[in-house]
């Protein structure tokens, strides 16, 4: 009796999240190779004009006490502005005025599309450029972005950006291309149409309880599919004389395994119910402190002139230790760190004698460097700066914190990062170091996805012709009746 309710119940719940399962691996295969469209800080940095610091700074609406938080000094329409994160949200100054940006008309939004254009090397011109409350490439954002323009061009690859009419900064981008096999990627893998997306705690509960159900779902077919490798008649994989059947039975049965593993730690991405979470070792303000707009003033007055500023299309605060540091990026992506007394390379000295000054778990670390990858500072489709400095804390797991070599920006890897790292990512991901190499990681992720597509695939078809038999049964009784 037990047996025949949990196979009831595994065949009517398979007719919903059997098909849903199954795109969910369909999917897979295009995100594998077709991110979600997003606007890189290379793509940002390209668009940007040469920073020009003579007409800087101005009196400020804020005091030189104010935390800078993130926080970046860059070109904006031939000036430079401070664009920082207020107690209202997002605010823009300009340098030169002191005056807050005003929302920007349609032309200031043309020509900053025209100058992304040109960073961009798109091969047209602006065909389109409207006010949107929110679209299907923008629903991340788009209520902290408005007024929200949307710029198409008319270039081959049919280009679209999104530029936020209060800070004029480019916010989104995408191509035909992106946008096409989005829709047969991470939309359908996500659950991320618009409708559905721009509700965000109605979009995290579906994505979290279908995960869920999905999970309950494998469980219960792998139960059955273990039950029934021995027919009644006692004959071992009784469906032979069944293709289709016999084809889920070994799949579910034996493959179930990986198709549990990529829907659990699917669900894990959702960080649900505090699953994985801990109270870390230390807090991110022991090695970045604050840094205030006058820190960031009395360093830009001492190297405004200096040479290594060439080039230079971003400042933006980095303050380490408890010391006040500014980084300029060039718009090939090359860091140079600037500190009270202009350029100031980060030394392992520097490092040694912060760590030393915090005291307590900082203190009492293990400093070394790292010129190559490990487990938990890695990259899996995009490269990863090195050499790091990894310091190793004597907490009991053991936490790391990797400090960029030029930068001294941090990354802390404490129990709760450990647990993602290997639950979530590494399960979902398979980036594991002994297949991160491609095409291995390829090969291997293509034939175990195929696996897992069959296994869903032909779970999702039977319990629909077991059903509607089930349905037809039903109505051959009433009709008695």
């Amino acid at each position: 009796m037990i047996i025949k309710s949990l196979i009831i119940t595994h065949r009517y719940v398979g007719v919903v999240l059997g098909v849903l399962m199954t795109v969910w691996c369909l999917s897979g295969f295009v995100m594998m190779y077709q991110p979600y469209p997003a606007t890189s800080a290379g793509e940002r940095q390209a668009g940007l004009e040469p920073l020009d610091l003579s007409a800087c700074c101005a009196s400020l609406p804020i005091t030189d006490d104010t935390p800078l938080g993130i926080a970046r000094i860059e070109m904006l329409g031939g000036q430079p502005v401070l664009r920082m994160t207020g107690a209202d949200g997002p605010e823009t100054f300009q340098l030169a005025t002191g005056d807050q940006l005003a929302p920007l008309p349609g032309s200031g939004i043309r020509s900053i599309a025209a100058m992304w254009a040109a960073g961009q090397g798109i091969a047209g011109q602006v065909a389109g450029l409207e006010t949107i409350l929110i679209d299907q490439w923008s629903v991340q954002g788009a209520r902290r972005w408005q007024p929200l323009w949307r710029v198409a061009f008319d270039d081959p690859a049919g280009s679209w950006i999104y530029i936020d009419g209060k800070t004029g900064e480019v916010v989104q981008d995408a191509n035909a291309h992106e946008r096409f096999w989005n829709w047969l990627g991470a939309i359908p893998h996500w659950l991320y149409p618009t409708i559905l997306r721009e509700n965000a705690p109605l979009w995290n509960e579906v994505v979290i309880w279908s995960s869920a159900i999905g999970c309950f779902l494998v469980v219960t077919g792998m139960v059955i599919g273990f039950i029934r490798l021995r027919g009644k008649s006692g004959s071992w994989w009784s469906y032979r004389n069944r293709p289709l059947w016999m084809w889920h039975h070994v799949l579910g049965t034996f493959a179930g395994v990986l198709v549990l593993t990529w829907t659990f730690s699917g669900l894990l991405t959702m960080s649900p119910w505090g699953l994985l979470e801990s109270k870390p070792a230390i807090e991110r303000s022991e090695i970045a402190s604050d840094m205030t707009w006058g820190d960031a003033h009395a360093i830009i007055d001492r190297s405004r002139a200096d040479p290594a500023l060439a080039n230079t299309v971003v400042l933006r605060p980095a303050p380490f230790m408890g010391e006040p540091y500014l980084i300029a990026i060039a718009r090939d992506g090359k860091q140079t760190r600037f500190g009270a007394n202009g350029p100031a390379p980060l030394t392992q000295d520097e490092i040694a004698s912060g760590l030393s000054a915090k005291g307590g778990l900082l203190a009492s670390g293990t400093l070394d460097l790292l010129t190559s990858e490990d487990d938990y500072y890695y990259g899996h489709k995009q490269p990863v700066d090195l050499p790091v400095w990894r310091v190793t804390l004597a907490d009991p797991d053991q936490t790391h914190v990797y400090i960029n070599a030029t930068t001294g920006d941090a990354r802390i890897i404490d129990a709760t990062a450990k647990r993602y790292r290997w639950w979530e990512s590494g399960l979902h991901s398979l980036d594991f170091a002994f297949m991160r190499a491609r095409p291995v990681w390829d090969i291997i992720t293509l034939i175990l996805l195929a696996m897992v597509t069959l296994a869903c695939a032909t779970g999702a078809w039977l319990s629909f012709t077991r059903v509607g038999a089930d349905v037809s049964r039903l109505r051959e009784f009433l009709k008695r009746k």
